[in-house]
């Protein structure tokens, strides 16, 4: 849900069930009642160690939250928690 209690469809690109927090993608342009922002184009090959992010989110849909934190690792993928494994 966005301002104004717009809603769009969303494609999950990943979804990390134990840290609750997913990756979505949508179409902006489906906004019309959102001020659109900048979008960031996502850039692997330019990940480095040591970069400064930021996460944004709703916590459970209470508040917004922007969560301040540094890249420490480039050097595994990303869990995969089908197999009910825990936190590595």
């Amino acid at each position: 849900t966005f301002d104004q209690h717009e809603e769009l469809d969303v494609e999950v690109v990943y979804r990390d069930p134990l840290h609750d927090f997913a990756v979505l993608r949508f179409d902006p342009t489906g906004l019309t009642l959102t001020q659109r922002g900048v979008s960031l184009p996502l850039a692997p090959p330019s990940l480095r160690v040591g970069i400064e992010v930021r996460v944004i989110g709703n916590d459970d849909g209470e508040k917004l939250q922007i969560l301040q934190g540094t890249i420490a690792r480039v050097d595994r993928n990303a869990p995969n928690y089908s197999d009910g494994a825990g936190d590595e």
